[in-house]
């Protein structure tokens, strides 16, 4: 069996949000401050070893009002299960797959209530919730003082009385029938269906910090502890005995002539004159605990030359990282065979395993870690396979990267409205990314794995066609922050430069409406016009050749036909605007003075906008490219006659710019000039607040809001 979907409700920013499972890995990906850690929080404080409780703060800021519903409800006279049902919760649910044919489902059966014989799907629900008999602790705060917010002093009585009257509770959900429930006395059913470990993003590696250096020396003993478990593999008991056998006989050692001379350093007693410990001996007896040995005197120490080892700290931290995980997935692994019942399930959290790994490192422990898995289970022939699911979350696009598009879950956070704190949403590709045609997905998740591409992790995104474009943007942001105020200047803005070329910006389409990023595609008009063109054989072919813009028939870019073309163009295949499965050779071209004519609204579309050249302030002139654009809003810059048909002269000017050595010019040598205008109208759009969230063609959306944690989904 395994955990299909996760359902978290009423926990930060995790209002009400669901995430499906795969089989081995998912990878959680998204900005600051969008809900990742919230998802791990969440499981800790339900199912995790360490004793993680929840406060008043872990409830999501808009359910934290029910307290005063119910409080009024309570006041009003109303019936208690009415109060109680007005009050907030924390759940998690979570939906089990099993095969109906299993000979033995283990801890599961308990939560398999329905009675549909075709169904293989059981639910488990655990809340955090107040009871019948304990709820009135949080109805009787004591007088606020003179003068003080009544709201206020009540939320600060809540941070006291929360503790007492809630509790966890788990129940079995019917899958036909949600009313239909079963409620069990005390947490024992989880802890039998599920096992959470956690591998988390602070691992203290730095010896030069504050914090133990020999982390990585300390799993010793809990895999030794492990080990010498009564359920334990034999293989482990064997070599825990053995452990045990070899540390006694250097105790018994110890205790003979060690032990008479420790003797020495104590006092004779009878020579302080006190009767009643005349006939008292004190005698030291030294004693050897493997666990302790393991944990606090035993080091992991790299080989060396001529016996000199070297400490644990003194190598690298990406090593040390690395090492430490892969033996923490050892604990977990022979800490879940060695529990007497082995829960259903094993869910791993495992946060930023980048940290301190170079990049290619960051890409083989994404792809090996379900390896790993086998690599393990290896080790116990006899025994079935370690049902464990991986939950990665990471910061980086070396590891998102690596990962297909069908494993990843984005967490999106958008701005707070006026009722609400932050929206948040999970979003999931494998639902997404089937709206988009195959061939286009390839090339999207190839383009990204090659690139680095980080738009899963930038407040913005500015997608440009070339190498000019994409050196001189950190100059071109620069420039037009100078007319900004300091809050919207986008230096200020985590905003992603993306090249990938006029071909292919249309494939990006529904990949940005998905992703909710608010994007700028800054593009080229590519003015052509039919002619007839000589052919090798002697004769004439009629074909579209490049143009100046005042020649021009049409675009020949598919990134800006695609744009304009119909709304109902394509929605047969699952896109409702038809961005996602545009064919572009079914778009019918609009003619070049349609293009050129399009207003700012009509360029915009959602969270993104295309930005293509326009004639500069106070001229009709329009360019076809960035090279012209630039020659005609810094004239000064380059010597040309300006006579009678400036356009075609700043054309052929531009066709003998070099572009690579141009870009590093005008953004390193000479800084100062002119933005050509349809980029700086561009870059002005991007620098503003993002438009509220809109569904788009591959959004299906659980909704969230919370001001300081994290939530969302597709």
């Amino acid at each position: 069996m395994q955990i299909e979907k996760i359902t978290v409700e009423g926990f930060r920013l995790l209002r009400n949000v669901e995430i499906m499972l795969e089989a081995k890995s998912t990878v959680i990906v998204g900005r600051n401050n969008s809900g990742k850690t919230s998802l791990t929080d969440v499981f800790d404080r339900f199912a995790g070893e360490d004793g993680a409780r929840f406060r008043l703060e872990d409830f999501s800021a808009g359910a934290r009002a029910k307290f005063l519903e119910a409080k009024a409800l309570r006041e009003g006279g109303a019936q208690p299960d009415v109060v109680l049902a007005a009050l907030p919760k924390i759940a998690a649910t979570l939906t089990f797959a099993y095969e109906q044919a299993a000979p033995d489902l283990g801890p599961l059966p308990p939560f398999i209530i329905d009675l549909d014989p075709g169904s293989s799907i059981a639910i488990a629900r655990v809340e955090f919730a107040a009871t019948l008999q304990t709820a009135h602790f949080l109805f009787d705060p004591p007088p606020a003082p003179e003068g003080a917010d009544e709201v206020r002093h009540y939320y600060r009585f809540l941070r006291e009385a929360v503790p007492k009257a809630y509790s966890i509770q788990v129940v079995a959900v019917d899958p036909t029938d949600p009313t239909n429930q079963r409620r069990f006395d005390g947490v024992a059913p989880l802890s039998a269906l599920l096992q959470c470990s956690f591998v988390r993003a602070q691992r203290t590696l730095d010896h030069s910090r504050q914090g133990d250096p020999d982390v990585i020396g300390k799993l010793l003993g809990k895999l030794f502890k492990t080990a010498n478990s009564p359920s334990a593999a034999a293989t482990d008991q064997s070599l825990a005995a053995e452990l045990k056998t070899s540390v006694d006989a250097v105790e018994q050692e110890i205790q003979g002539d060690f032990d008479e001379m420790l003797k020495g350093l104590l006092p004779a007693l009878a020579v302080f004159g006190f009767p009643s410990l005349n006939d008292t001996e004190l005698r030291p007896e030294t004693s050897l605990n493997v666990e302790s040995l393991l944990s606090d005197h035993t080091k992991i120490v790299y080989a060396g030359q001529d016996g000199v080892h070297l400490p644990e700290g003194y190598n690298g931290l990406g090593t040390r990282n690395l090492i430490y995980m892969l033996l923490q997935l050892e604990s977990f692994h022979k800490g879940y065979r060695a529990r007497p019942t082995r829960p259903g399930s094993h869910l791993v959290f495992i946060e930023e395993p980048e940290a301190h790994l170079h990049p290619q490192m960051q890409e083989v422990f994404i792809k090996q870690l379900n390896e790993a898995v086998s690599k393990l289970s290896e080790a116990y022939p006899d025994e079935p396979a370690w049902p464990v699911q991986f939950v990665v979350s990471t910061h980086s696009p070396h590891v998102a990267n690596a990962a297909t598009f069908e494993a990843v879950r984005y967490f999106l956070s958008a701005p707070p409205t006026d009722s609400e704190g932050r929206q948040t949403a999970v979003k999931d590709f494998k639902k997404g990314a089937a709206q988009i045609p195959p061939e286009d997905r390839e090339f999207l998740h190839q383009y990204m794995t090659l690139t680095k591409c980080d738009l899963y992790f930038a407040d913005k995104a500015i997608i440009v066609e070339g190498t000019t474009e994409r050196i001189l943007m950190p100059r071109l942001c620069s420039l037009v922050d100078e007319t900004l105020t300091s809050e919207t200047q986008l230096a200020r803005q985590y905003v992603t430069t993306v090249e990938i070329g006029g071909a292919y910006a249309h494939l990006f389409y529904p990949l940005l409406d998905f992703l909710e990023l608010k994007t700028l595609i800054i593009t080229d008009l590519d003015a052509v016009r039919w002619a007839d063109v000589p052919t090798k054989k002697g004769g004439t072919t009629r074909r579209l050749v490049k143009c100046p813009v005042a020649e021009g028939e049409r675009t020949s870019n598919k990134a800006i036909e695609v744009w304009f073309k119909s709304p109902t163009e394509g929605a047969a295949d699952g896109d409702a605007d038809g961005d996602a499965a545009a064919d572009v050779s079914e778009v019918t071209p609009l003619s070049l003075p349609e293009v050129v004519a399009k207003t700012k609204e009509e360029k915009e579309r959602g969270s993104r906008r295309l930005a293509y050249q326009i004639p500069e302030e106070g001229s009709d002139i329009c360019a076809r490219s960035f090279e012209d654009a630039f020659v005609l809003a810094n004239p000064d810059k380059f010597d040309w006659p300006r006579e009678d048909d400036v356009a075609t002269e700043a054309w052929d000017i531009a066709q003998g710019l070099p572009k690579a050595e141009t870009a590093l010019k005008y953004a390193i040598q000479e800084t100062e000039w002119n933005v050509p205008l349809y980029i700086r109208e561009g870059l002005i759009w991007l620098s503003e607040p993002p438009p509220p969230a809109a569904a788009s063609p591959l959004v299906a959306a659980g909704g969230s809001a919370e001001p300081e944690a994290e939530a969302g989904q597709l």
